[in-house]
């Protein structure tokens, strides 16, 4: 179980291959204990080993699942901010919008950008817009389930032309039932019974196209200055 542990943190299929070994063992092993005798005691002792090696091998890769899953949906999260991103880029170099006629064109809206054919978004009432009158406008949509994508532009059009920023935090932060961590079959428990998709960092992009992340500790708005002092994506 070291070694497999020590293989997947290298990022390597081969962590498969000392779990098959285990489970071959333990079954021979189980298999063998009751083969030495007739009474019912070795029976139980093969038995326990059996599905001991079993539960164990099991209880892992359910633990890889877990951990494979938050990374999926960051990674899902990643993809989202950056078609947002381009589309951005390519509504403005198509001039699709110029609102004080100026011969500037401006960046556009989530609902401008679906329009314009650049991306895809779910039906309406998945929608969220929040408009105030003195705030940035601000336009908010959920895809899947995993992370909210959240546009803002300044409302005026002198800065319109110059900056947007978009964001993905999570729809659920957290992680998967870290207070149960250390109990033996935790993870396979986790694996076995529905639980809200977790994730626990926040992506954002602007007009440079750098994608940042951070963890805030939980889901909230983020202002692009704010995100300006993340790190850049790795």
């Amino acid at each position: 179980m070291a070694l497999a542990f020590l293989l997947t943190l290298g990022g390597t299929g081969l962590a498969l291959l000392p779990l098959l070994i285990l489970l071959l063992y333990g079954l021979w092993r189980g298999a063998y204990v009751i083969k030495l005798g007739q009474g019912s005691k070795r029976f139980l002792l093969g038995s326990v080993a059996m599905l001991f090696t079993l539960f164990a091998v099991a209880n892992y890769v359910a633990s890889l699942s877990n951990y494979s899953r938050v990374a999926s949906r960051e990674s899902s999260a990643v993809r989202g901010v950056r078609t947002i991103a381009t589309a951005e880029a390519r509504f403005r170099a198509d001039a699709r919008l110029d609102v004080n006629k100026n011969g500037v064109p401006e960046y556009g809206s989530l609902e401008q950008l679906h329009q314009g054919g650049l991306v895809e978004l779910p039906t309406l009432e998945d929608r969220h817009v929040a408009p105030s009158p003195g705030s940035p406008y601000r336009y908010t949509v959920v895809l899947g389930s995993y992370y909210r994508y959240t546009v803002v532009l300044a409302g005026d059009p002198a800065r319109d032309e110059k900056e947007f920023f978009v964001y993905a935090t999570p729809s659920h932060y957290g992680r998967e039932s870290a207070a149960w961590s250390g109990v033996p079959g935790a993870s396979l428990a986790r694996g076995l019974r529905p639980a809200p998709p977790f994730a626990t960092r926040t992506f954002a992009s602007d007009e440079t196209g750098v994608i940042r992340q951070a963890d805030l500790g939980g889901s909230r708005a983020v202002t692009r200055e704010e995100a300006r002092k993340w790190p850049p994506l790795q």
